[in-house]
């Protein structure tokens, strides 16, 4: 049993991320119509202060030599999907390309692998807060996994917890941690390993200090008061409304999409258009880019620092997702794309299309 009565929370990360979507869409018999759990109480206005920062209203320019470079690199790469520009603070740019441009354009995509850098923000929030430490043991919340006081909230942070999930599910998830508890491995603290059961983690105890879903304290603190309308969890979103995934060109099977969030615990929850991704990256970089604890210095799914500006990529089958940003948080790109083709993460397109910003 969990050392605090957190059943509901439990109920907080559930579905594999867009899963619930994903199987919805294709009329697949097991549990497509399970979305997200309800919560046993009712959400309520988070009454914490809203973060503070306004980033400049989406303008349309007159498209720059910059912008033109952007759009040739693109097409030359053959990139598919969406992608917003940031130039002095402002949203510059928006545009659609490939093959499949008619079920992009208003559509929302998959924002992969990019959620770690908000649970990170909610969790340094917590901290400046004083309502959690970095070096709070991990057991305070989750005393049926037997771990150290060593283990920390800054080691699942980096991935150094030791911890690490490498079951894959047979069937479709109804309660993400409550499963990765279940099947979490104890290892040695200290050594850096990929695991996205860390995550899985941090978001409960999100949930259980904030004594609300993970989901809700997200959308209070972070997405209504910036008027982030068009970031969300994909089960706020009607599969019509998303864009349909592909992969090499061809639209990605049910079977292998279900496979695919099976093993994506935790981190494929949220769904966004590419220019609110990229004026929530704004928000993020430009109240916590500055800690150390934010940036990450190998890949956990936090911003990567490189040279003057921070990158994050990834990926899944049908959806890929990369953005880079300046380290002061006006200038940036991010691309979404609809279309996977099972090697490239965009990290270089991506980076090549920030340098035409300078």
């Amino acid at each position: 049993m969990l050392k605090k009565k957190i059943g509901w929370v439990l109920g907080t990360i559930v579905v594999l991320g867009a899963g619930g979507y994903v199987l919805a869409r294709f009329n697949t018999d097991s549990m497509a119509h399970v979305i997200y759990q309800q919560m046993t109480h009712p959400s309520s206005p988070s009454s914490d202060p809203k973060v503070e920062i306004k980033p400049g209203k989406d303008k349309a320019k007159t498209q720059n030599s910059n912008l033109n470079d952007i759009q040739k690199i693109l097409v030359n790469k053959k990139y598919d999907g969406g992608y917003a520009v940031a130039e002095n603070g402002n949203i510059s740019q928006v545009k659609y390309l490939g093959s499949h441009v008619k079920q992009m354009n208003g559509k929302y995509f998959l924002a992969t692998d990019t959620q770690n850098m908000l649970t990170a923000a909610a969790i340094l929030r917590l901290v400046d807060q004083k309502k959690l430490r970095l070096t709070t043991p991990v057991n305070q919340y989750y005393d049926s996994l037997s771990l150290s006081n060593k283990v920390t909230v800054q080691s699942l942070l980096d991935m150094t917890s030791g911890i690490s999930n490498d079951s894959i599910p047979n069937n479709q998830l109804t309660n993400i941690l409550n499963w990765n508890i279940n099947h979490a491995v104890v290892g040695s603290v200290g050594q850096y390993n990929y695991q996205e059961v860390n995550y899985v983690l941090l978001e409960g105890i999100v949930s259980q200090v904030t004594n609300q879903s993970y989901q809700d304290y997200i959308t209070n603190t972070f997405l209504n008061p910036n008027g982030l309308n068009e970031v969300k969890f994909a089960s706020q979103v009607d599969s019509s409304k998303m864009a349909m995934p592909y992969n090499n060109g061809q639209p990605v099977t049910d079977s292998t999409l279900a496979k695919a969030m099976n093993s994506q615990m935790g981190q494929n929850q949220l769904v966004a258009s590419p220019s609110n991704l990229l004026r929530l990256t704004q928000v993020l970089v430009k109240n916590y880019g500055n800690n150390p604890n934010f940036i990450g210095n190998r890949p956990t799914g936090r911003l990567i620092k490189s040279g003057d500006m921070y990158y994050v990529s990834g990926g899944i089958v049908g959806y890929r997702t990369s953005i880079a940003i300046s380290q002061d948080g006006k200038k940036g790109i991010v691309l979404m794309s609809n279309d996977s083709n099972g090697k490239d993460n965009l990290t270089s397109l991506v980076k090549e299309t920030y340098d035409k910003l300078k």
